[in-house]
């Protein structure tokens, strides 16, 4: 099974770089994905709601609460990116929202440090983690992290822009392929449906 080190040397091999033990190895490449990775990874997961990086929980109350505006605190997961869902409602949505023919009015909350603070008494989330095992990702989203890492280090490493450009471009074709793919996944998702269509 692929390993951290395996995707890198990938990237690595896919600029004519010499490969890596690990990512700390103190080399001047394990360096250039030290500084490239980590971000280029997190940013990749926030850019589409990957199946593979979906997880569900109800959060714990935590104190102190809020000095004013909300009566609760709520702890967010160490490993969270990005809410996706928030007590079964899309968390962009500001509006009356129909659902099954029953209108639900959306909850106010916000992210403050790493609580969350709202006057609902319970909270449930979907959201997407930090999932750093290369493990769990879909064969696609391997891919293009690969040719996105090599592109960016091409540059850093090959001092080459044409073939960064060359990868980029290969791997933004593979991006597009593989949120089609993931986003084909499951089953038809609920409409929310805003005022300013309600108002029509």
């Amino acid at each position: 099974m692929p390993s951290q080190t395996d995707l890198l040397n990938d990237a690595l091999s896919q600029i004519g770089a010499s490969p890596i033990t690990a990512i700390d190895d103190g080399s001047t490449n394990a360096n250039y994905c030290q500084r490239f990775y980590p971000q280029l990874l997190e940013a990749m997961i926030r850019s589409h709601h990957w199946n593979f990086a979906m997880a569900r929980v109800q959060l714990a109350q935590v104190t102190p609460v809020p000095v004013f505006e909300f009566a609760y605190a709520y702890a967010l997961p160490s490993d969270l990116l990005k809410i996706v869902e928030y007590s079964g409602a899309d968390p962009n949505t500001t509006t009356l929202s129909l659902v099954d023919e029953t209108f639900i009015v959306p909850s106010v909350w916000r992210i403050e440090g790493r609580t969350l603070v709202t006057n609902d008494g319970t909270v449930k989330i979907v959201y997407l983690k930090r999932a750093t095992d290369p493990n769990v990702w879909d064969g696609m989203f391997y891919q293009a992290m690969a040719a996105s890492l090599a592109s960016k280090l091409a540059l850093a490493i090959s001092k080459d822009g044409k073939q960064s450009v060359a990868l980029s471009q290969l791997a933004q074709g593979l991006w597009a392929d593989a949120r089609a793919s993931d986003g084909q996944e499951g089953s038809i998702q609920r409409m929310h449906v805003n005022d300013l269509i309600w108002g029509r």
